[in-house]
């Protein structure tokens, strides 16, 4: 499936659709009055940067493990006052980045998030905790509301309508911005039960860009959706490494379906940015300026009986482990990696309490990967960008 949507990329660029861009020559042009919306390269993990005149708006931000990425992005564009930040559901690859940017010197005038929402104390809402290390409270949102968004822009609260007590992911923060320049549609990760409740609101309309919901799996993005929609550009923000049946073939045929040109996160060096001007959006690859390229030819084996995991360096060039995070899903567990070098060709390994034998590194549990259920690892580098990903080999 990641071949699959590598060849859409590869297509796409083949026909001038997309070219190569870094952050600085995007503020070159912000004058131009064009919408602009950045969309990070975090695996299986929402996080968007929208700018318009001079406002600045984050949607959702990511895992916790990938905030040094959303922090990247926010000063590679130059910013340091947030207009508005919304959360559109409380699942961790959407929230996971918010303490990171409460504890920042980011200004952020407001918080937004859904009035509805499941399974969640609302004093352990993840809106309401970063919004109280700034010490400002959350906005919430109902469908029918309407935000101003600078003098000519408008975010439009489409759903969620009701509440969903099955799957958080229908609850999600579903917005419509609009401007001069065109629409975007923001779908979190509304799945079938949302679409059918928007549906039949007859909320949906025409738009030039969608950011594609549940990383664009086979039960998001109906085909009745999408003919509402007719989305020109359509953004799918996954890791096929990390979530396997993402991107989904059926959701990517029925976007070619309403002749959609699709852009798939993995695909992007950093991310990739829409730029929306007189309703046609343009999308670039982005590439941080002064950050280095992401290292190649990284892989992660996992030795369940022994709790080891390895890391094998199979570029050319040395992995600096300084300020790399080690993630496990066992517990949903973090370890920062000391600040060692692994050479070309070279290995090292992680292990736990239970671990036999010497190892480079090692957690403080007494065990880290399942014996008798799937686990993912991963590796992500000092800037949250995920390098390597593997499972422990055992079945779901």
């Amino acid at each position: 499936m990641k071949a699959l949507s590598r060849i859409l990329a590869l297509f796409m660029l083949l026909a001038g659709l997309a070219s190569f861009t870094s952050p600085g020559a995007s503020r070159a042009d912000e004058s131009d009055g064009a919408v602009r919306l950045a969309a990070l390269n975090i695996g299986k993990a929402d996080c968007l940067l929208l700018l318009w005149e001079d406002q600045a708006y984050l949607i959702d931000a990511g895992y916790e493990q990938t905030s040094p990425a959303l922090l990247t992005m926010l000063n590679q564009f130059g910013v340091t006052h947030l207009n508005g930040v919304f959360l559109t559901h409380c699942h961790k690859d959407h929230y996971g980045g918010l303490m990171a940017l409460a504890g920042s010197s980011i200004s952020i005038d407001a918080w937004y998030a859904a009035e509805i929402y499941y399974d969640v104390k609302p004093n352990q809402h993840p809106a309401v905790l970063a919004a109280a290390a700034k010490g400002t409270p959350v906005t919430w949102l109902k469908a029918g509301d309407a935000l101003p968004a600078g003098a000519h822009g408008q975010f439009d609260v489409l759903g969620p309508t009701t509440v969903n007590d099955d799957n958080e992911n229908n609850n999600s923060l579903v917005l419509r911005f609009s401007c001069p320049q065109g629409s975007i549609l923001l779908t979190g990760d509304m799945k079938e039960d949302e679409e059918y409740d928007l549906l039949k609101a007859g909320v949906f309309s025409p738009t030039d860009v969608l950011k594609v919901g549940h990383h664009g799996d086979n039960k998001a993005s109906t085909l009745q959706m999408l003919r509402a929609v007719q989305p020109k550009v359509s953004l799918i923000l996954t890791s096929s490494e990390e979530e396997r049946d993402t991107p989904a073939r059926s959701t990517l045929s029925r976007l070619a379906a309403v002749g959609s040109q699709v852009y798939v996160s993995q695909d992007a060096h950093d991310g990739w940015l829409v730029t929306l001007r007189g309703g046609v959006p343009t999308v670039t690859d982005i590439q941080w300026d002064g950050v280095p390229a992401r290292a190649d030819g990284i892989r992660l084996s996992i030795d369940v009986k022994n709790d080891l995991l390895t890391i094998y360096n199979e570029g050319s060039a040395p992995l600096s482990l300084a300020g790399c995070t080690l993630y496990s899903s066992k517990g949903d567990e973090l370890l920062s990696l000391p600040a060692d070098e692994i050479a070309p060709g070279g290995q090292y390994t992680v292990g736990s309490r239970t671990t036999d034998g010497p190892c480079d590194a090692r957690w403080n549990e007494k065990r880290v990967w399942h014996q008798k259920k799937l686990d993912l690892a991963l590796l992500y580098d000092a800037f949250g960008r995920p390098l390597a990903c593997t499972d422990n080999g055992l079945p779901e």
